[in-house]
């Protein structure tokens, strides 16, 4: 094999295996995102049963940097954003917290309206846990059965 070959071959393996390492971060990177997004309806799961009632007030509406999307839940498209909320807890203490989750593309509107209100649930034992309820705030709009 010609020496022009040899390289050829070296250059091609050399390019093909940065390919390859910098796939394998984009796809851990658009896991890792994804998981941030998706903990807020973890929680939220667990606060339906045990959190308590509280209602906020949207102070900030960010979309994904990226703007991220994916499937929900019926299908639909569904956006990554960040929600700055400011409330009072069960103790009377004023809190801000910032809340990553997922909203169906046509109710983001009414969450960019100045001063929209929102249902959260929060821990009792842990304040600054809170996720949105989805019961009284819904971020999916429901389907015709």
């Amino acid at each position: 094999m010609p020496e022009w070959e040899t390289l050829l071959w070296i250059f091609f393996a050399v390019v093909m295996t940065g390919v390859i390492v910098a796939s394998i971060g984009v796809v851990g990177h658009m896991r890792r995102e994804n998981r941030l997004y998706t903990a807020e309806q973890k929680l939220w799961a667990v606060l339906a049963q045990s959190g308590r009632p509280v209602e906020g007030t949207v102070r900030n509406f960010r979309m994904h940097p990226d703007n991220m999307t994916r499937g929900g839940s019926r299908g639909q498209t569904v956006c990554a954003v960040v929600l700055d909320v400011d409330y009072v807890d069960g103790t009377g203490t004023p809190r801000t917290a910032s809340i990553h989750t997922f909203i169906e593309d046509a109710l983001i509107p009414s969450f960019q309206a100045p001063g929209k209100r929102v249902h959260l649930r929060h821990d009792a034992q842990d304040p600054a846990s809170v996720a949105i309820d989805r019961e009284r705030t819904p971020l999916e709009i429901p389907r015709a059965p």
